[in-house]
């Protein structure tokens, strides 16, 4: 079992991964992030990777729809500049 530090070190680094994803333009806006794929692509389990979307839903990278899952927040270019001045 992991402990709660290393969960937040994994969930962090996920959303810093994504957040440079989806500003870098290499994931679209709309896009959906699968939760089961995110957590294999960094060999992790599902307790970080939501964590992580948590934190990209905060800083308004992605947009959770209820039983639709995550994807990528439709943002314009403005709003991307924006973003990645505040990181």
């Amino acid at each position: 079992m992991m402990d709660e530090g290393e969960n937040t070190t994994t969930a962090g680094r996920i959303a810093e991964v994504l957040a440079e994803g989806i500003i870098s333009g290499a994931l679209p806006p709309d896009a959906p992030l699968r939760q089961d794929h995110v957590a294999r692509e960094f060999h992790s389990s599902h307790v970080p990777v939501r964590e992580a979307f948590r934190q990209l839903e905060a800083q308004h990278l992605v947009v959770a729809v209820p039983r639709r899952g995550v994807r990528v927040a439709p943002l314009d270019t403005k709003s991307v500049k924006e973003i990645a001045e505040m990181r």
